[in-house]
Order: C-alpha cells, then sequence, then structure tokens
C-alpha cells in the first residue's frame, strides 16, 4: 500500500553540506551523506518500501545552519493493504540516526493526504538568527582571539561579534524597515542562473529580543562576557541567503557603517548593486529554522476525502485528455 508522510525533524547543521542533496541529471534515487535529505532518505531505506523514498522538503538551508522543527514529506509503499506505522518510522529512523551518531533526530512522522505538499502547503517559516555582542566596558589583549574567549558549548551555534560600539538600539530601528512586502533582490546570493526570478517576499513579523547562552552550570558568571540577543523573523517563504544578508546589514547599522535609512533604500532599490561590500553577511553558525507551520486541518489525515481528491484528480486528467 503506498501512502504519504510527513516527517517533523531537528538537526545540527554544522557537519553537513546542506540541507538538500545536490541534484544529479542521471539519477534521482541516491544517497547523499553529506546532507540532511540523503541521510534522512538513507534512514528511510531501512524500512525497504518497494519505492525509493524520494523526500521533499518543506524548507533548504545551507550548511551549517540548524534546524529545532524542520519539515518534510515522502511517499513510502509497503507490501499489503496496511500502511507503515507512524510511530514505527519515527522509531527506526531515530534508531538508525542514534547508531550512526548522526545529528538529526525526527520528531513525529504523520500520515497526510496524497496531493498533500511539505513545501507548498506551509503558511509560514520562522527562523532565529542568535548574535553574541561583547559586554561593554569589556576589553580583550588585541592580540588574542575572540574564539578564546567563546564557551565550548556555544562552538558553532552562535555568532560572535567583538565590536565595542555594537549600538542594539539602531539595529532595532534598521530592523522595523525589514517588515511588510518587499523585493529582496539585494538581499540575495546572486545566482546568474536565477537572476530573472521573482524575490517579492513578506516579512510577517521581525523581533529583537535579549537571548540567553546555551552553557553548562561549568560556565561562571565571570566568564559570560557576552551580551546575548535572539532575532526572530517569520515570514512564508525566503530567498537565497536573506536572513543572514539582512543579519549582516543590520550588523552594519549597529556599529554605524550604515545609517538605519539606509536599509529602506536597499529595499526600494532592489539590486545587486545596492548591496554594500563592506557588509557582511552572517555566518550561518547562528541561524535556526525554529518551526514550519501549516493549517491544522490539513494535517488530519481522512481516507474518504483522500480518495475523493484522487476520483477528483483522475477525472480532471480524463477531461484534459478528451480536449486535446
Amino acid at each position: 500500500m503506498k501512502a504519504r508522510y510527513l516527517l517533523f525533524f531537528s538537526y545540527i547543521g554544522t557537519s553537513f553540506r546542506s540541507s538538500e542533496k545536490i541534484w544529479l541529471k542521471e539519477a534521482r534515487n541516491y544517497t547523499d551523506t553529506e546532507s540532511i535529505q540523503g541521510l534522512l532518505e538513507l534512514g528511510l531505506l531501512r524500512l525497504k518500501s518497494l519505492n525509493y523514498p524520494n523526500l521533499t522538503l518543506s524548507s533548504r538551508t545551507d550548511g551549517g545552519v540548524h534546524a529545532l522543527n524542520a519539515s518534510a514529506h515522502v511517499d513510502l509503499e509497503r507490501n499489503g493493504s496496511l500502511p507503515y506505522n507512524t510511530e514505527g518510522v519515527t522509531y527506526n529512523l531515530n534508531k538508525f540516526f542514534y547508531k550512526n551518531n548522526t545529528g538529526i533526530y525526527v520528531r513525529k512522522c504523520i500520515r497526510v493526504r496524497d496531493d498533500f505538499s511539505a513545501r507548498y502547503n506551509a503558511i509560514s517559516r520562522t527562523y532565529l538568527y542568535r548574535l553574541a555582542v561583547l559586554k561593554k566596558g569589556i576589553v580583550l589583549p588585541e592580540d588574542t582571539s575572540l574564539a578564546s574567549y567563546i564557551p565550548i558549548e556555544e562552538w558553532r551555534k552562535c555568532h560572535f561579534l567583538r565590536h565595542q560600539d555594537f549600538d542594539i538600539e539602531k539595529f532595532k530601528v534598521g530592523a522595523k524597515y525589514f517588515v511588510g512586502y518587499h523585493d529582496f533582490t539585494t538581499f540575495k546570493k546572486f545566482d546568474k542562473l536565477k537572476q530573472h526570478k521573482q524575490n517579492r517576499r513578506e516579512i510577517k513579523s521581525l523581533e529583537v529580543r535579549p537571548g540567553r547562552p546555551l552553557v553548562t552550570s561549568y560556565t561562571t558568571a565571570q566568564e559570560n562576557i557576552f551580551d546575548y540577543w535572539d532575532i526572530e523573523i517569520k515570514g512564508r517563504a525566503f530567498v537565497h541567503n536573506q536572513i543572514r544578508r539582512m543579519v549582516g546589514a543590520l550588523n552594519s547599522v549597529a556599529i554605524g557603517k550604515l545609517p538605519p535609512e539606509e536599509i529602506k533604500v536597499m529595499l526600494q532599490v532592489p539590486s545587486k548593486h545596492s548591496w554594500y561590500s563592506f557588509i557582511h553577511t552572517g555566518p550561518p553558525d547562528g541561524l535556526y529554522l525554529c518551526n514550519v507551520e501549516y493549517n491544522p486541518q490539513d494535517l488530519v489525515y481522512s481516507a474518504e476525502k483522500n480518495e475523493d481528491k484522487k476520483i477528483r484528480k483522475e477525472s480532471d486528467s480524463d477531461v484534459e485528455c478528451e480536449i486535446g
């Protein structure tokens, strides 16, 4: 029996090339063990489905980016008249990842209707970017690296800044310009093959709030020399590198290299030429995909509705053939 499943999962992206596997023209049915997608497919192969478990990700993240609650759908065909048990899918995948010391954890697996898309049915995505800025008044020797003061628990999980003149209030003023519907061409990583794609996106909300270090009790208060900030950004979809470039531009605003009002200009004049060369794109370490949201009714499986949609689809197909 063939059925579609929706997986919710988390991962630490430090050791992965990206969440999406490399696409080969020759074949799609292969496992790319340097990607999240490839390793999930490798784990799903352990279920011995009759088909290759091609996974469709809801969101694509670069190497080094983490996820707290990402999602993807997959079709699995099982011998007999019964579908796979969703709890069994979760258990077997996590057993595989734990045994192979892989930084992926499947949170939940549910059955969805056959036309459900993890990508296109998503109504919003929430990202978090974590910043840590050296506290005011803390002066470090010029001949020492900032890395020497970063808690080991935070290795590759937060973006640390040394700037003494970092002004979070300027950062917040600049951030306000991003909220709303804009053309984010300026904040997209330039790709010659995709330069003509539409880059208009809506930022539903952008919140800057105090964060906290992810450390153990062995890290003392005297060793905590950073102010932590959480930047939460919510929207339906984003262009490539958008959030990291947004954070990079706001960091330049916070240290006085860029007036807050210039963010508005960069949005009003969408072009790769509106990007300033002195802006450093935020590294992937501090970025987390926190959640992918769906309409609750889309996540409730109904055999009757699923069959009804199948009939409608077949009927529409017949009509198209007759017209053709």
